[in-house]
């Protein structure tokens, strides 16, 4: 059956969502305090869908995006690029109430940008994990790294992503509720599966 396969994306979803339920265990912990995590869907896109579902997303939270970047790498050095996209105000918002803060500043500061890094290298891990148990993978990654993005300086602009599995990811804390995005390069898992497994495409 091959990757894309409507049973095989449901499947997907279904393990990242058990995933994900995992991490949301993990927040719980750390911050004393109900957290929840699902996922709706998982769906494979090109660039132009890719950048359809960034603007789309940008569209609903004002124009800014944050983002967490981190790479994959193997032992034999393929690597794939991912990252956790949340609505800037959300993200802010999100930490904010994970550390205990209060403020109405508009600007990440270190410790809400590391807070958000922590944050994006679970939530990662989480979904990545759930493919590494179906196809094998023994994955490293590297340090989580955030940006922010804004109409005028979309994600991936100039950047080699042209495809990527897109997962669709609900968090919410306390009555706060934010939508996710993450991405996962689509050349780079192809190379991160066995051979006989790199079946991505229709």
């Amino acid at each position: 059956m091959s990757f894309s396969h409507p049973a095989r994306l449901g499947a997907l979803a279904g393990s990242m969502s058990r995933s994900v339920r995992g991490a949301a265990s993990t927040f719980t912990q750390i911050v004393s305090e109900q957290v929840g995590m699902s996922v709706s869907h998982v769906e494979l896109a090109d660039r132009a869908m890719l950048d359809r579902c960034l603007s789309d997303f940008s569209d609903c939270c004002d124009g800014r995006l944050c983002g967490v970047m981190q790479r994959l790498r193997t032992a034999e050095g393929v690597s794939a690029q991912a990252m956790l996209v949340l609505p800037e105000r959300g993200g802010l918002a999100l930490v904010r109430r994970m550390l205990g803060l209060r403020g109405d500043g508009c600007e990440l500061s270190e410790l809400e940008q590391d807070a958000l890094a922590e944050v994006g290298s679970i939530v990662i891990n989480a979904c990545t994990g759930a493919l590494a148990g179906s196809f094998g993978w023994d994955v490293e990654a590297s340090v989580p790294n955030v940006t922010v993005s804004s109409p005028d300086r979309p994600f991936c602009d100039g950047e080699s992503l042209s495809s990527a599995l897109v997962t669709h990811l609900r968090m919410h804390l306390s009555g706060l509720r934010v939508e996710g995005l993450v991405l996962l390069e689509l050349s780079g898992i192809e190379g991160l599966m066995p051979s006989g497994q790199r079946r991505l495409h229709a």
